[in-house]
């Protein structure tokens, strides 16, 4: 039998943060998955003799790398760092403590002790969301811990292994500024060769490098904006006309000149940003050259309108309609791709790396000598991972290149005599749900269309058919980036939205200086509306009896509520699972109840593949209790802190839960759901929500 060809790529992304008015950064993200991931990544891959994957880097990546390399960059939280912390002033403090605990705290702050007692010692924020109350609380030699702690947690396994940072690890508290600044130091000389080692790698024969288009924007988007109905006819648009296919030339062209440029030699493949692909879009891709590109199998499954066997999934395919030079398409496995970015963080290294093979035996099994494509983000994942993802990626490296029937390739190898299929045409679509739903249709992403089409109409006035080859393009382009359309609306959110939001209107600013006329009033006004507060805090101490249902209306009635809304709604269906989340204390534990949007909890989980019911408590311990379903009934299926860590808990109509608290120990947890294919819905949608035990009306996210 015909060996499974696994095609794995990683897909390494960071949208432009660099003002290009000021040239200043206006967030870390690059530097700092720089420093834990995008090095570790490739390190990892030449440790495995044998292996042969892809890696695929954004330009506006690797530009920004660049400038990190060469020191010309600097970023708020590395302006922060720098500055002694006993000089900083009030507004730095602030800023210190609100940036400063950027990471997911199981599993990167509570490993820790320093840093884990300096993010209970923060507390929560005031009515402003500022940290005024914990600056009295917060010593210079805090704010020097801090400092230090937080590029810690951001030190990948490379960084960690030499002397003076793992020295700085043992230590854990004290710094001093001398110690501060050497990590620093050695950060930046990591930076410097993250370009390099991705030379090696393909030097090597252990990688191929692809590219995306220049900025990440989505190409049938930009192509015209009328492409979004294909998947979802009815999808509100805004009132524009936005169809600009010399655009995504542009882009496509310039993705592909910037990675030879930066890496030599020829470049065959690009991912289009967020797997979106069109006729049109797959078009200007051939005539750019790209040879190979890829989307999502569910783009696949609409495209075909028929049923498809397993062999037909695990191929690469064309699109006659696109023109006679139009790039194979490879559909990546959703199943196993979404199981290394949303569910493997949970397992055990060694089994889930055996899951994983055990899930390629079966594809060789009904797809002999096929193409098996698993793409994802090469950064996301691991932060959730314990040791991030390193001893997951290692029992996946060694078991991929040493079992029998399975052979890793890059995509350029797994074309050689590959089977290719014919696509009458391709319905557009991303890897988001098959649609473009998250850049566009909800209303402030739509008024963001709205801005950007209004600024280039008025710089191709200005500039003519200069307008491709001017600076004001360079900043047009760079706000026809996904990330800003993706921030924007109810779907996603962070602490950095006003960031984001102020970003991009400062691209179309940019525009406008650069052409020398006034920026319209319009640009002023934020795009992503302030959100009300979706829970209400306790009002009074609560002790109910569990029995997993509302048998009084009393028991709960002093207890805080995170209701769903849109903004929680279950990724990318429209709808949600659980309906609102109950909590509250009596002063010695923490009450949880979780209410289903319809019928019972064991009807929520039986209509979701290997469902599961979680409530995390982050702090001030990992505690978690989970839920699904075994032979048609509900179970108790982990939890982690065992008989210490839940002491009781109830589901029928509802589930109800009680957490032990640890004295006056403010503790944080959330609600979710998930499925064999990730998230479903999580309450709170960012963070968690933060208890102060016998304060009960206090409490706040």
């Amino acid at each position: 039998m015909s060996p499974l060809r696994l095609a794995l790529l990683w897909h390494q992304h960071q949208p432009l943060y660099r003002s290009p008015a000021t040239g200043l950064y206006a967030l870390p993200w690059v530097r700092l998955h720089g420093l834990k991931d995008y090095y570790d990544m490739a390190a990892l891959a030449l440790e495995h003799p044998g292996l042969r994957l892809t890696i695929n880097l954004v330009p506006s990546l690797l530009d920004q790398l660049e400038e990190y390399a060469s020191g010309r960059a600097v970023d708020p939280a590395l302006d922060l760092a720098r500055r002694p912390a006993a000089d900083l002033d009030e507004e730095a403090r602030l800023a210190l403590l609100a940036m400063f605990f950027s990471v997911p705290y199981r599993t990167l702050i509570s490993p820790f002790r320093r840093y884990a007692g300096l993010y209970h010692k923060r507390g929560a924020p005031g009515p402003d969301g500022l940290y005024r109350d914990a600056l009295e609380r917060f010593r210079p030699d805090d704010l020097r811990d801090l400092q230090v702690w937080f590029h810690l947690a951001w030190s990948g396994r490379t960084l960690a292994q030499r002397p003076e940072v793992h020295d700085l690890i043992r230590k854990g508290e004290q710094f001093t500024e001398e110690e501060k600044l050497a990590l620093l130091a050695a950060q930046q000389e990591l930076l410097r060769e993250i370009v390099p080692i991705h030379r090696r790698l393909r030097d090597a024969g252990v990688a191929e490098l692809s590219t995306s288009p220049a900025y990440h924007p989505i190409l049938p988007l930009l192509c015209d904006l009328e492409s979004a109905r294909e998947a979802i006819p009815h999808l509100p648009l805004p009132s524009i006309s936005f169809r600009h296919p010399e655009d995504a030339s542009w882009q496509i062209r310039e993705g592909m000149r910037t990675a030879r440029e930066r890496f030599g030699g020829s470049v065959s493949g690009m991912w289009p940003s967020e797997g979106s692909l069109s006729v049109a879009a797959l078009a200007l891709m051939g005539e750019a050259g790209v040879i190979w590109t890829a989307s999502d199998e569910d783009v696949l499954r609409a495209s075909a309108g028929r049923p498809l066997a397993p062999a037909e999934v695990h191929r690469p395919w064309r699109v006659p309609a696109a023109g006679e030079r139009c790039p194979a398409v490879f559909f990546r496995d959703k199943e196993l791709s979404d199981l290394i970015g949303f569910s493997y963080a949970r397992w055990q290294p060694d089994a889930a790396a055996a899951d994983f093979i055990a899930r390629l035996r079966g594809r060789a099994a009904e797809a002999p000598g096929g193409v098996v494509s698993i793409i994802l983000d090469g950064e996301n994942a691991w932060e959730h991972y314990p040791g991030n993802g390193v001893e997951f990626l290692h029992a996946l490296y060694e078991g991929l290149t040493r079992t029998e029937g399975i052979r890793t390739v890059t995509f350029s190898e797994a074309l050689e005599g590959a089977a290719t299929g014919a696509l009458d045409g391709l319905r557009a679509g991303s890897w988001i749900g098959a649609s473009f739903a998250t850049w566009i249709g909800h209303p402030e992403k739509n008024r963001a269309w709205t801005l950007l089409s209004s600024a280039r109409e008025d710089a191709r006035r200005a500039l003519g058919d200069g307008l491709h080859e001017s600076a004001a393009f360079g900043a047009l382009a760079a706000a026809e980036g996904s990330d800003w359309f993706w921030w924007f609306g109810e779907d996603h959110s962070s602490e950095q939205d006003a960031i984001f939001d102020a970003f991009f209107r400062d691209l179309l600013r940019t525009v406008y200086s650069i052409i020398g006329m006034p920026a319209p009033s319009s640009l002023d006004e934020p795009i992503k509306k302030s959100r009300l507060r979706h829970w209400a805090a306790p009002t009074a101490p609560i002790t109910p009896h569990l029995d997993g249902r509302v048998s009084d209306f009393f028991e709960w009635l002093g207890a805080g509520v995170c209701e769903a809304t849109s903004a929680q709604a279950a990724m990318h269906r429209g709808e949600w699972l659980v309906r609102r989340v109950a909590f509250g204390t009596d002063g010695t534990a923490l009450f949880v109840r979780v209410d289903p949007e319809r019928g019972t909890i064991q009807e929520m989980l039986s209509g979701i593949a290997e469902g599961i019911l979680r409530v995390e408590m982050t702090a001030p311990r990992r505690c978690d209790l989970e839920l699904t379903l075994r032979n048609g009934g509900l179970i108790n299926l982990r939890s982690s802190s065992g008989k210490d860590g839940v002491a009781d808990w109830a589901a029928d109509r509802v589930l109800e839960a009680r957490f032990p608290l640890e004295g006056l120990a403010p503790c944080e947890f959330f609600v979710s759901v998930e499925s064999a294919g990730g998230p479903l819905q999580r309450l709170p949608t960012e963070g968690q929500i933060m208890v102060q035990p016998g304060q009960p009306a206090d409490w706040s996210a």
